[in-house]
């Protein structure tokens, strides 16, 4: 399984509608992917309503992104109309519905959502339509030092669990985590440029925990 029901419930309800571009997406591609020539192509897996658009646009890249919620991806086409054939409903995991080699692939906590299996299965996707050379940025991976890994239920292996009821995570599915080797795994054959780990202590409303993955890798 792949894209679950559970996250168009979320955006159906107007929950996750993040409308400004993730400042450590940006950073990274200010960083590795300042080299793309304008109409470069660039594919982003997860785009939810569309809150890092505006910053590909700027870069005059060309933009395509798959998304799982229809009530999402609508609301990105009414925001970007202009992109209305540019952005498609999908499960990444099983097609990515473009013709034609991508640049840059982009993720924003979009395949950590998954269970191993269908990040494998996507990755194998995402590595077929890159150009040699090509970049895949991942960002807010969540790493086995966040609080909520061990809560919620066990799911199809060690690293994915699902049914949380409450927190951030509450409502939204499967959620995958990973320790650096882990990651290593995940992207075998790929050449490492950036792997980070942030970690933030939450002291109120209740003490916590936060980790998170941003990794840059070249298809070589």
């Amino acid at each position: 399984m792949g894209f679950s029901p559970e996250w168009e419930r979320q955006f159906s309800s107007g929950a996750h509608l993040s409308r400004w571009p993730w400042s450590d997406l940006v950073s990274l591609c200010r960083r590795h992917a300042r080299h793309l020539p304008s109409e470069a192509r660039i594919l982003e897996l997860g785009c939810g309503v569309g809150a890092n658009i505006p910053f590909f646009l700027a870069q005059g890249w060309r933009y395509f992104a798959v998304e799982g919620s229809a009530s999402a991806a609508a609301q990105a086409a009414r925001d970007f109309p202009m992109l209305q054939d540019a952005v498609r409903v999908a499960d990444f995991t099983a097609e990515l519905p473009f013709s034609g080699a991508f640049d840059l692939v982009v993720d924003r906590a979009a395949l950590t959502h998954n269970c191993e299996r269908d990040i494998r299965l996507a990755l194998a996707r995402v590595r077929e339509c890159l150009v040699p050379g090509g970049l895949y940025i991942g960002v807010d991976w969540f790493s086995t030092r966040h609080a909520d890994y061990g809560r919620g239920a066990a799911a199809e292996d060690a690293w994915t669990r699902r049914d949380y009821e409450q927190g951030a995570f509450g409502g939204v599915g499967r959620v995958h985590f990973s320790d650096s080797g882990h990651l290593r795994d995940l992207f075998a054959g790929w050449e490492w440029l950036a792997m980070e780990e942030k970690t933030i202590e939450r002291f109120a409303p209740e003490p916590a925990t936060l980790a998170m993955w941003s990794f840059v890798v070249r298809k070589p």
